[in-house]
C-alpha cells in the first residue's frame, strides 16, 4: 500500500542526483579551467575571450551551489517525512491496541471504544486529530 505522505527514498534518490549532478558540473568546470589555464593566451580577442570565461567562474560556482542547496532540502523532507511516518504509525498502532483493549462498555463510566466513531487510513494526518480528539477524553495509550 502506498504511503499517502510520500516515498522519502525516493526524495533522498533525488537529492543524490541533485549533489551528482553539482559534483559533476564543478568536476567539468575544473577540467575547463585547468585546460584554460595550459593555453596560450595571446591578443586582444583572446585576453577578452578568457576575461568572459573568467567572468562565468561565479554563475558556475551558484549554480553547482544551488543545486547543492537543492540536495539538502529535499533531504531535510525525507527526514520530515521519515519522522511523520513514524508519528503517524505509532499513533495509529497505540490507539488500535488501546481500542482493543477498551472495547465499548455501556455499564462504565470509563472511556472505551465507542470514543473512535471514524479509522483514519494508515498514515494518514487524521490520526493527530484521533488522538487529540481520545486524550480530551481522558484516554491514555
Amino acid at each position: 500500500m502506498a504511503n499517502p505522505i510520500g516515498d522519502p527514498e525516493a526524495v533522498d534518490a533525488l537529492a543524490r542526483q541533485f549533489r551528482r549532478e553539482a559534483e559533476r558540473v564543478e568536476a567539468l568546470h575544473a577540467d575547463s579551467r585547468r585546460r584554460l589555464e595550459a593555453t596560450l593566451w595571446v591578443g586582444q580577442r583572446a585576453t577578452r575571450t578568457k576575461t568572459r570565461v573568467d567572468g562565468r567562474n561565479g554563475v558556475i560556482n551558484r549554480q553547482s551551489e544551488e543545486l547543492r542547496s537543492l540536495a539538502r532540502s529535499l533531504e531535510g523532507h525525507a527526514a520530515w517525512m521519515r519522522e511523520t511516518i513514524r508519528e503517524l504509525q505509532g499513533l495509529e498502532r497505540r490507539i488500535r491496541a488501546w481500542a482493543t483493549a477498551n472495547p465499548p462498555d455501556p455499564t462504565t463510566l470509563t472511556p472505551d471504544a465507542s470514543l473512535v466513531t471514524y479509522w483514519p487510513p494508515h498514515c494518514d494526518f487524521g490520526w493527530r486529530a484521533l488522538a487529540s480528539r481520545l486524550r480530551s477524553s481522558g484516554v491514555y495509550f
